[in-house]
């Protein structure tokens, strides 16, 4: 036993069991059959690549699957990364707790050098705010709505053609995801329209739409929206009464030398005063650089109220990690951060494949979505119904084989498996009659999966 008690302390009621919240905060009890949420299966497509591998030992492969710089294009050298480590450690202490939103010298590199924000903006380097890439922001935002809502099951609006981790990681906060309507003939494309539709489905269904997801150049169609298609979603979201917009830039840097990055700071003072206290802007080096295990991104945010919570949130959660805060500064720490080496390695040769993708993908028929970013969006509609040349079987998913193409995900099996080119099927972003292709590489190693692409879809029959 410990003496730890004076004589004349009173330390209350701490031998009962306790609620560390007060009653009206507890979270209700709700019953919820809610359903599981798999692994993704874009980190284990590589290994069914082993299997091409085993049978063809000879042969290339070719991996077009997700746009990974640091595998396909080979990424930052380790002796690289090792001194931007070093130059960004201290001297002592070097492994003490950083700032849970970010160093305040990675911020100010961001602030400054990257975005050029003017004093009309009104924002500082504490509206930066970095976590541990995409994803970890992403949740953080998730978490922000809830906890403005106040409650669970509103709706997170995205496109029709969303990408899987958009929908996943809503459903983790307990937050519902709603696509909107959109079509091939204008690329599955955000328009005001689909806003409208969407916010009467919501109404009908007596729920919320408390978020939005604007994502330029998009994962996976590869669209892009102009200046001028930012603004005017962004104000209408508003004027509708959507409080939580994200604006998703991360594949920002990775486009054609004539379009750029968006010039953030003229794009944040021609919104209106509602639209900048709704409005959060995410971006990171993840895509630009190759360095996609660096985990590193942040957001933009105008809203102090927000900065506070997320702060808070950012503190008890995941905080940035030292090695992704390295390479930060390394690139946000220069005059021009887009012209930074890691960025060019990947910039250039997938700038050079996208000319090529376009120009190829056009030239033997195929319908195909190939505007920025490095996914081609590809309608394999043609290729379905189709039977495996003789000979060749796949697995059918269920312990069996079968020798026929009866969806986009038995074109990814056979594609992978029995032809050495990896694609992801379009049923993870719920249009099953389309592939993604992705274009980070080099355009020689493209041109490669083009070819075996199109060998093997026009062998079936």
């Amino acid at each position: 036993m410990y003496d730890l008690i004076f004589n004349d302390q009173n330390l209350g009621d701490t031998g009962s069991p306790k609620y560390f919240d007060s009653s009206e905060h507890l979270v209700p009890i709700s019953a919820m059959d809610k359903r599981v949420v798999k692994p993704s299966g874009m980190f284990t497509i590589k290994l069914e690549l082993g299997e091409f591998v085993q049978e063809h030992p000879d042969r290339n492969v070719y991996d077009a699957s997700q746009g990974d710089g640091g595998f396909s294009l080979g990424g930052i050298p380790p002796e690289e990364l090792t001194e931007a480590l070093l130059r960004y450690l201290p001297q002592s202490r070097s492994t003490k707790y950083g700032n849970p939103i970010g160093r305040e010298d990675v911020r100010e590199a961001v602030f400054h050098n990257y975005y050029g924000f003017d004093a009309h903006t009104g924002l500082t380097p504490d509206n930066i705010i970095f976590g541990d890439g995409g994803r970890d922001m992403l949740q953080k935002w998730y978490q922000l709505i809830v906890s403005n809502a106040n409650r669970c099951g509103d709706i997170v609006l995205v496109s029709a053609a969303p990408w899987g981790s958009y929908a996943q990681g809503t459903y983790i906060n307990g937050i519902n995801t709603l696509m909107a309507p959109g079509t091939p003939e204008n690329g599955f494309k955000f328009t005001v329209e689909a806003i409208d539709v969407s916010l009467e489905f919501a109404l009908a269904d007596n729920r919320r739409i408390s978020g939005i997801i604007f994502t330029s150049p998009d994962n996976p169609t590869g669209n892009y929206s102009s200046y001028d298609e930012l603004i005017n979603l962004i104000e209408y979201s508003v004027e509708k009464g959507i409080t939580h917009i994200l604006v998703d830039l991360i594949y920002q840097v990775v486009t054609d030398p004539e379009v750029g990055c968006y010039d953030v700071n003229k794009l944040y003072n021609a919104l209106s005063k509602e639209a900048k206290q709704s409005v959060i802007f995410m971006d990171g080096l993840t895509k630009a650089s190759g360095g996609s295990n660096l985990r590193n991104a942040h957001m933009v945010v105008g809203n102090d109220h927000w900065v506070h919570l997320l702060k808070g949130l950012a503190t008890h959660t995941v905080l940035p990690n030292a090695l992704g805060e390295a390479a930060a500064l390394e690139i946000y720490g220069q005059e021009n951060p887009t012209d930074h080496p890691w960025v060019k390695r990947v910039t250039d040769p997938t700038a050079q494949s996208r000319a090529f993708v376009r120009e190829r993908f056009q030239k033997l028929g195929y319908k195909f979505i190939c505007d920025q970013g490095y996914y081609a969006f590809i309608n394999i509609w043609p290729y379905l119904r189709k039977a495996i040349p003789e000979g060749i079987t796949i697995a059918d998913g269920q312990g069996g084989q079968k020798n026929r193409i009866d969806t986009a995900e038995d074109l990814k099996t056979y594609l992978t498996t029995k032809c050495g080119v990896a694609i992801i099927h379009g049923t993870v972003f719920k249009q099953p009659h389309f592939i993604r292709f992705s274009y980070a590489n080099d355009p020689v190693y493209t041109e490669g999966a083009i070819q075996r692409l199109h060998d093997s879809v026009t062998a079936l029959e």
